[in-house]
């Protein structure tokens, strides 16, 4: 009878512990439930979209001011990314009514308006590095950061200086730290940035290295976007490879490719993840269909440093705009 009433006793109070630590679990859930900024992130993780390259000049420039009026806005009436925590995309030129044009008929400059309409679509960082920096020199590349700050676009790849160059953009997001860096492979070299000119950073930096390992150890999750690889050819080369490695080697997590024009393979790397080329995502290219499709990469980082990645295609119709294809 002694021990039957101890038995009794233990699993009473086995009973109301399990019920204490029930109910306390669900009191914390549900204040954490109550707090605005993960409400809809349950388990916590940031929403990332990656576009290829964006080029406004030239055709585009001439469909819009003939078919919508000037209005940059309805190039992406047909397309809805603004429900993303980041929208990250090459920015294929200067954005800029300043400098003096290198002569090339493949110079771009886009008009200034374009800057409001990639706001408009979320877009909210852009690489500037890349072999069209310098189309309209040096003036053109200093007011296109200008007007991107002034807009609330942050841009990676370059600056003022060369240390501001090689800072990563850091942004975060419910409580996860994710950091920017762009590097070109192609040039220009006289635009690199240097402690007395502003300019891009370049991937034959000597320090390359240590640029990212520095980067990486400031953030949770760094990307990386490269300018580089041939024109319209489908697989990556070894150069690629070896600089994508690298970063990844280095502390990177996602590598993000432009330049070919046209969409290359995607690759999984130790413990990063590398698309070495996401196509054009808004460029007059219209002469065939793979220059007309873009990969639109779709990622979210977690917190406990998992990522779930999906894959769209994009195609421009003749205005060139973009829809989601696949």
């Amino acid at each position: 009878m002694f021990w039957h009433n101890i038995k009794i006793k233990i699993f009473l109070g086995i009973v109301v512990v399990l019920t204490f630590v029930f109910f306390f679990n669900v009191s914390v859930i549900e204040e954490i439930n109550k707090t605005p900024e993960i409400l809809h992130k349950d388990p916590i993780y940031v929403s990332m979209v990656f576009g290829g390259d964006i080029m406004l000049d030239r055709g585009v420039r001439a469909k819009v001011e003939k078919n919508f009026n000037g209005d940059y806005n309805k190039i992406f009436e047909n397309i809805n990314l603004k429900n993303y925590d980041i929208f990250f995309a090459n920015l294929e030129g200067t954005v800029s009514d300043k400098g003096k044009d290198s002569g090339s008929k493949y110079s771009f400059r886009m008009d200034p308006l374009v800057l409001p309409a990639l706001k408009n679509i979320g877009i909210n960082i852009l690489s500037v590095a890349n072999n069209h920096v310098g189309d309209w020199g040096r003036e053109a590349y200093i007011d296109t950061l200008t007007r991107l700050k002034e807009n609330d676009i942050f841009s990676t790849g370059g600056g003022n200086t060369s240390t501001e160059a090689e800072q990563p953009v850091i942004i975060e997001k419910y409580g996860i730290k994710i950091g920017f860096l762009a590097f070109s492979d192609k040039g220009p070299d006289w635009m690199k940035a240097t402690e007395t000119k502003a300019g891009l950073l370049i991937a034959s930096n000597p320090r390359f290295e240590e640029i990212i390992q520095n980067a990486s150890r400031q953030v949770d999750y760094l990307i990386v976007s490269f300018h580089f690889g041939e024109e319209y050819q489908p697989i990556h080369d070894p150069r690629q490879e070896y600089l994508a490695h690298t970063a990844v080697d280095n502390g990177a997590k996602i590598i993000i490719g432009a330049h070919p024009h046209v969409i290359q393979d995607t690759e999984k790397y130790k413990n990063g993840f590398i698309a070495y080329s996401l196509g054009n995502f808004i460029f007059d290219q219209s002469w065939s269909k793979a220059t007309m499709q873009g990969m639109l990469l779709e990622i979210k980082l977690y917190e406990d440093g998992n990522m779930i990645i999906k894959k769209n295609i994009t195609q421009l119709n003749k205005f060139f705009q973009p829809t989601i294809a696949i």
